[in-house]
């Protein structure tokens, strides 16, 4: 089973945590976590601070909704297959190019994040199933952007060459222990000085997820991200007509550079605007689609349900001669074909 994780350097949101402690979580109520919030915002940068910010980061995993859902199924070795039976699917890029997510600001939707008196999508690891209060920045009385870059926002550049080839199988239901979904995946592009970058997956597929449902590693016709509660809501809410998780390889000219890496890929409705800016949910366009790719800058926590920061190495160098810590890649250029039964 894979065990998953979020946030980069980018994302600086927490340190190790303790195991969960379910009759502590239990009695920690929002008016704890308020509390702890405004604590951090009124407190001076000192040790204190810190140790308050951890403290609460630490409650916030704690608190995650749907921890007790995924510990109902997590021990489950004969999941129930999907309704109606397999549906196998198959999505191709075979020219034209990509657009690569750089990092930046999310605006924040207040559909998704509700506001400074009434704040929504806090809990859970920070990045990951939650963003914190503090992170995020107010103007007249609303919420307006996170407070730092992530691989979610409206900064993107256009790279050439950009193929991908996605098969797979949705089988199994539900979160369990083992499951029958199937994927095979393999995307490239080039940067302007001619360099390659590759995706490969899936070695092993989440069969059940450490913070929101993945249920059996491939999901088919679902809601995804945003206010879904499944994956992070720094993406807008997309009906998702098919997504995988699972672990993988980074390749940059034919070499693997990073290994192995949590790879989840999405053919969702459009979820650009003018100037190709990442939508609000009031902006989503549900008559077009394309293809998400993402390598996020986290990995597993071993032995718990939770995620830690691990920057990707990518082997692409940003204008500022930092490396770029994550891979978010879109698709556009598709064929997409799909069938029930065997």
């Amino acid at each position: 089973m894979i065990r998953t994780s979020l946030p980069t350097r980018f994302l600086p949101f927490f340190s190790n945590a303790s195991q969960r402690n379910k009759g502590r979580r239990l009695r920690t109520g929002l008016l704890v976590v308020a509390a702890a919030v405004l604590a951090v915002l009124l407190a001076n940068t000192t040790q204190a601070q810190d140790k308050n910010m951890k403290k609460m980061l630490m409650q916030l995993q704690e608190m995650n909704q749907a921890d007790g859902y995924l510990e109902a199924h997590r021990d489950v070795e004969n999941p129930p297959e999907l309704l109606g039976g397999p549906l196998s699917f198959a999505v191709e890029q075979n020219s034209g190019g990509v657009l690569v997510g750089l990092p930046d600001q999310r605006e924040l939707d207040s559909d998704v994040f509700g506001t400074p008196e009434m704040p929504l999508a806090f809990t859970g690891t920070p990045g990951v199933t939650g963003v914190p209060v503090p992170f995020r920045e107010v103007e007249n009385g609303q919420f307006t952007q996170l407070d730092r870059p992530t691989p979610f926002g409206n900064k993107s550049t256009a790279m050439p060459s950009g193929s991908m080839m996605l098969k797979a199988q949705d089988v199994t239901a539900t979160d369990a222990a083992t499951t029958e979904d199937q994927v095979k995946f393999k995307a490239s592009w080039e940067d302007k000085q001619g360099n390659t970058y590759a995706v490969r997956c899936c070695e092993m597929l989440s069969a059940a997820g450490p913070e929101f449902p993945t249920f059996g590693g491939v999901v088919t016709n679902h809601l995804l991200h945003g206010f879904s509660g499944v994956g992070t809501p720094l993406m807008p809410t997309e009906y998702t007509y098919a997504a995988f998780w699972g672990m993988g390889a980074v390749l940059k000219n034919g070499e693997v550079v990073d290994k192995p890496r949590v790879v989840h890929g999405m053919l969702t409705e459009y979820v650009r605007t003018e100037g190709y800016e990442l939508a609000s949910d009031s902006e989503v366009t549900p008559t077009r689609k394309h293809f998400h790719l993402m390598v996020a800058p986290f990995m597993p926590v071993k032995g718990e349900h939770k995620f830690e920061h691990n920057n990707v190495s990518t082997g692409f160098q940003l204008p500022n001669g930092k490396e770029l810590p994550f891979w978010h890649v879109m698709f556009e250029n598709l064929n997409i074909e799909s069938q029930r039964g065997e």
